[in-house]
């Protein structure tokens, strides 16, 4: 390969002893620091796995999927990213090794390589390389920080770590390499054990990249000796030995890593002047959150992957930054769908001060979903319906309205279809959803309207069934309303009950365009109403 002859510095994080150890934060957190300075970032995410996105996976392997702007479906991390930096980010904010493969063997199949042998070195990480390069070709920032998913070591990641090793061979003065990794701490003798972390660098240094800058996860404060025992091994300056402990929140982190200097040592690294960074409005933000807080609310999340709360990751991170910026002490009760009948609703329901009906797909816990929806509703506790949360909400009114057999296209072959199928004809599932940004038009008059404080608003979509227009009109009885509108299709987007506390579905998902400085409306309203 060539020199990238671009104004853009690498950073690349990669990941060692175990997973789930908090690389996407490091990541999101360095991209923080770093626009805090007045740089321009941007973020992206490789994973290893073969699917070509996280589309349709279940929500128990990887959590949530997050939608970009421009429709991407995307590992929860990249939410992470947009909260932590207020960027909007894109589809070449992930890339899987599926994706990789189907774009190689595209290329092969069109007679790209000429009848040559393809093979995973040099062609697979040839296409990593030309991902990373056009990246930042395209979007032009400062740093492109590159997060490689997986652990040093995995069969999956190695080709990975083989590419940007490459990469850094050829652009040594423009790349940096923080390998963020495990000290475990073993009770029995009451001691961290350097070993695990000593034998995943010297993984790494064997691929062909020396870390630049060592992160060491433990749960506990780290000794001082520990660290300097690290440096020691690996032959690096112990101010490039960053120990990070479980804090209180992960919003603490940018504070945290800025506080032992990781961005003064980005820019020693690459020779360029620091600058003073501007980190007001976020340290405000972290100061309330240990503050005593004005009023306790409790808020029951009933959805059908409750057991894993990741399953939800976004609408939970919503949910917390609006109440920090109320001043509320937030308690969340996860609440099983499936579990939900009309004989016990009451005693699931009654003692909450506000209930989101969260997004899902599928039969499983769609009835109760329905029974939630009718129960709060009547008892006039706050709803916020997202996705089929709404879905429910208004099949809920149909049946109020005497529609007893209302239902979803998606759940039930017969009834009166509420929802239908607007794309038919396509049996795939990746990929078929309605997916991304669109614009939304709020009626005048409506709860909507007044919440959002404008006409209209741009929210992303994952969804695939529709509001059936044979019964909208029907449908808008008893204070029930269709509020908001795609102002280019006219597809329903929002419902809505006045003279309720707060009884708000949405089609779309706020909690995509919700970030810790700025939290969406949405939730700070339905907060307000608890």
């Amino acid at each position: 390969m060539n020199k990238f002859d671009g104004r853009t510095k690498f950073i690349f994080v990669t990941g060692g002893v175990i997973s789930g150890i908090g690389k996407g934060i490091v990541a999101a957190s360095i991209a923080n620091i770093l626009k805090a300075r007045g740089f321009k970032i941007f973020v992206q995410k490789l994973d290893p796995y073969l699917n070509l996105d996280p589309g349709v996976l279940s929500p128990y392997e990887h959590g949530e999927v997050y939608v970009t702007q421009d429709g991407g479906e995307t590992d929860l991390d990249l939410g992470h990213y947009e909260r932590f930096t207020d960027e909007k980010l894109t589809k070449d904010s992930n890339f899987t090794s599926g994706k990789i493969f189907q774009n190689l063997i595209d290329k092969e199949r069109s007679g790209h390589y000429h009848g040559k042998t393809v093979q995973i070195v040099p062609h697979f990480t040839n296409e990593i390389i030309d991902i990373i390069v056009n990246t930042a070709k395209k979007h032009n920032p400062d740093f492109l920080i590159i997060e490689i998913g997986g652990t040093v070591g995995d069969m999956e990641s190695t080709a990975f770590i083989r590419a940007i090793a490459e990469f850094g061979s050829f652009n040594s003065e423009i790349t940096h390499y923080i390998h963020t990794t495990y000290i475990p701490f073993l009770e029995t003798s009451k001691d961290f054990k350097t070993k695990p972390t000593q034998y995943s660098i010297s993984s790494l240094l064997s691929m062909g990249i020396k870390p630049h800058t060592i992160i060491l996860r433990a749960h506990n404060k780290l000794p001082v000796e520990i660290c300097e025992k690290i440096s020691k091994s690996v032959f690096l300056s112990r101010e490039n030995i960053i120990p990070l402990h479980d804090v209180e929140s992960v919003y603490e982190i940018p504070l945290y890593l800025e506080s032992l200097n990781l961005a003064k040592n980005i820019m020693k690294h690459f020779k360029m002047k620091d600058k003073n960074p501007n980190h007001e409005e976020w340290t405000n933000f972290v100061n309330k959150i240990n503050q005593p807080k004005n009023k306790q609310v409790t808020i029951g999340m009933v959805g059908k992957y409750t057991t894993f709360e990741d399953a939800y990751k976004s609408v939970n991170e919503a949910l917390f930054i609006s109440s920090i910026h109320q001043s509320i002490d937030l308690k969340i009760k996860w609440i099983s769908s499936e579990e939900i009948n009309a004989q016990n609703v009451s005693s699931k329901l009654s003692q909450l001060d506000g209930v989101v009906i969260l997004p899902g797909f599928g039969l499983r816990g769609f009835e109760g979903k329905i029974e939630v929806a009718l129960y709060t509703r009547e008892n006039d506790i706050p709803t916020l319906g997202i996705c089929l949360g709404m879905q429910v909400m208004t099949i809920a009114q149909a049946r109020l309205i005497g529609y007893k057999d209302a239902n979803s296209s998606e759940v039930c072959e017969t009834g009166t279809m509420i929802f239908h199928l607007i794309n038919k004809g396509d049996d795939m599932l990746g990929g078929t959803l309605r997916l991304g940004e669109s614009t939304v038009e709020f009626k005048k008059d409506t709860l909507f309207r007044e919440v959002y404080g404008k006409e209209s608003a741009k929210e992303r979509h994952r969804h695939r069934y529709e509001v059936n227009k044979e019964y909208s009109n029907q449908l808008e009885k008893n204070d029930f309303s269709f509020s908001g509108f795609d102002n280019l299709t006219g597809l329903i987007e929002t419902c809505e009950v006045k003279n309720k506390k707060f009884y708000l579905g949405t089609q779309y998902h706020p909690e995509f365009n919700s970030t810790t400085l700025n939290p969406h409306p949405l939730f700070i309203a339905f907060l307000k109403s608890c």
